[in-house]
C-alpha cells in the first residue's frame, strides 16, 4: 500500500482526498500525514474531513518521521518548487498541483532535479486536458477532420464569483502566485500544448487591473472582511468557512478585494506562436458577467468550435465551484464547402471540473499509474508560457522567446 502525505492543507487537496477514499483506491493508497505551515488550518482540515493523521510544520521532519511513498503538493504556488525538488531528491514520488511553479528560475531548478532523479514518479496535475470536451476535440484533431491546424482562438471568462474569489485569497499577491497568468492560465496553456501537440516559442501580451484593487466603486476598504469596520454595510463582504479556517489559523481567505496591495492583472490578452507554426489569440477576463470558455480551432479543411458557458447567481459567493448552474455546452464542426455545421455529441462528465478531476486521478492513482500523465516537463512548459506573458505585459507588450527563458 502506498503511503501518501498531503503537503498543504488547501481546498484543492480535498479533491485528492475525496478520490483516495473511494473503494477502488482505499485498499492500495493510504493518507498517512499532513504538512502545512499553519497548524490552526491543519486542525480545522482534520476535523472537517475526519482525517486522523499526524501533522507537521516542517517538511523534512515529516519525511524523516513518516517516510511517505508519495507527496501531493497543494501549497501556495510560489512554494511548489521547494517541495517538489525536496521530494525528488529524497526519491519520493510527487504529484504537484498546477501550476508546477511560478517562474523560469524555478522551472530550471525542477528540470535539473528531475534530471538527477529520472526514475522518480513525478507528475503535474493538469486536469483540464481530461475534460470530456477537451478529449473529444483532441480526438477530432488526431482523426484529421479539419486537416492541418492553422490557428486557434481561446477566450476565458471568469465571473464575479469565481474570478473575484482569487482576489480574496493569496493569489492576488504577485509574490505568492506571479498572477493569474500562472495560477489560472497554466490550465489553458497546458490544454493548448496538449491539443496542438506542440509548445510555445513566442508570446506577446498586454494586461491590466481593471476591476479589483483600487477600482473600488463604493470606497469601502479594509484588510480582511471578518475584521473590517465596514463589514456590516459593504456589499462585497465575504464570510469564509470558519470550520476549516479556525480562529487559530494564520491565514483566512477573506482579503479585501479592493485592497491597494493587489498587484496582479484581472484582464489580459496574448498572441502566442507555437513551434508547429500555429498562431493563437488568447484572452482572460476575471470580472465577467458569466463563466466559461470558447475555443476555436481553424484547420485547412474545417473548423472546430468548442463552447462551455455557465450562468449562475454571481451574488451568491458561498461556493465558487457549485454545480447548481445553467450550462450551455456545444461542440460544432464546420467542414469547408458544406452548408450546415455538424453538432458533435460530448459525453457528460461526472465529478469536479466537469469530469476532468476523475480523468486525471484515475491515471495518477491507478496501479500501476498510467504512462500518459502530464509530466514535470509538461508543467514546465505551461509555466514558461505564463511567465513569458507576465514578462511581456511588464515590458509593454514586447515579444518574449518562451524557450529562451531558461
Amino acid at each position: 500500500m502506498a503511503r501518501i502525505a498531503l503537503v498543504g492543507a488547501s481546498s484543492r487537496v480535498t479533491a485528492f482526498l475525496g478520490v483516495l477514499r473511494k473503494d477502488i483506491y482505499k485498499d492500495v493508497h493510504e493518507v498517512v500525514a499532513m504538512f502545512d505551515i499553519d497548524p490552526g488550518k491543519m486542525e480545522g482540515f482534520k476535523k472537517k474531513f475526519q482525517l486522523e493523521v499526524p501533522c507537521f510544520t516542517d517538511f523534512d521532519e515529516m519525511c524523516d518521521t513518516i517516510k511517505p511513498d508519495m507527496v501531493i503538493v497543494t501549497t501556495v504556488d510560489a512554494t511548489h518548487a521547494e517541495f517538489v525538488i525536496k521530494a525528488l531528491d529524497r526519491k519520493i514520488a510527487v504529484v504537484s498541483e498546477k501550476p508546477l511553479c511560478i517562474n523560469a528560475e524555478q522551472c530550471k531548478q525542477i528540470r535539473d532535479a528531475k534530471a538527477r532523479n529520472p526514475e522518480v514518479f513525478a507528475v503535474t496535475s493538469h486536469n483540464a486536458r481530461y475534460s470530456p470536451m477537451t478529449l473529444k476535440v483532441k480526438a477530432m484533431i488526431e482523426e484529421g477532420v479539419i486537416g492541418k491546424v492553422l490557428r486557434m482562438e481561446y477566450t476565458e471568462m471568469l465571473d464575479r464569483k469565481h474570478g473575484t474569489s482569487y482576489f480574496r485569497r493569496w493569489n492576488s499577491r504577485r509574490a505568492c502566485s506571479n498572477g493569474l497568468e500562472l495560477h489560472k492560465s497554466c490550465h489553458h496553456f497546458d490544454k493548448m500544448n496538449f491539443l496542438l501537440d506542440s509548445k510555445a516559442v513566442e508570446i506577446t501580451g498586454m494586461g491590466d487591473l481593471n476591476y479589483h484593487g483600487q477600482r473600488n466603486p463604493h470606497k469601502y476598504e479594509g484588510k480582511r472582511c471578518h475584521e473590517c469596520e465596514h463589514k456590516d454595510v459593504c456589499p462585497d463582504f465575504f464570510a469564509y468557512d470558519k470550520e476549516l479556517f479556525t480562529s487559530d489559523a494564520i491565514y483566512t481567505p477573506d482579503l479585501c478585494i479592493w485592497s491597494p496591495d493587489i498587484d496582479i492583472e484581472d484582464n489580459y490578452a496574448a498572441v502566442i506562436r507555437f513551434e508547429s507554426g500555429v498562431l493563437c489569440s488568447y484572452s482572460v477576463c476575471a470580472h465577467s458577467q458569466y463563466e466559461g470558455e470558447v475555443i476555436i480551432i481553424e484547420g485547412e479543411t474545417g473548423r472546430i468550435e468548442a463552447k462551455n458557458v455557465y450562468f449562475r447567481d454571481i451574488n451568491d459567493q458561498s461556493n465558487i465551484h457549485d454545480t447548481n448552474i445553467i450550462t450551455n455546452q456545444t461542440l460544432t464542426l464546420c467542414r469547408f464547402g458544406k452548408g450546415e455545421p455538424e453538432v458533435i455529441e460530448v459525453p457528460k462528465g461526472e465529478g469536479g471540473h466537469g469530469g476532468a478531476d476523475l480523468g486525471i486521478f484515475g491515471k495518477i492513482f491507478a496501479t500501476p499509474p498510467a504512462d500518459n500523465i502530464p509530466t514535470m516537463e509538461d508543467g514546465i512548459q505551461a509555466v514558461l508560457m505564463g511567465a513569458a506573458l507576465v514578462e511581456s505585459i511588464k515590458k509593454g507588450g514586447c515579444v518574449i522567446k518562451v524557450q529562451e527563458m531558461i
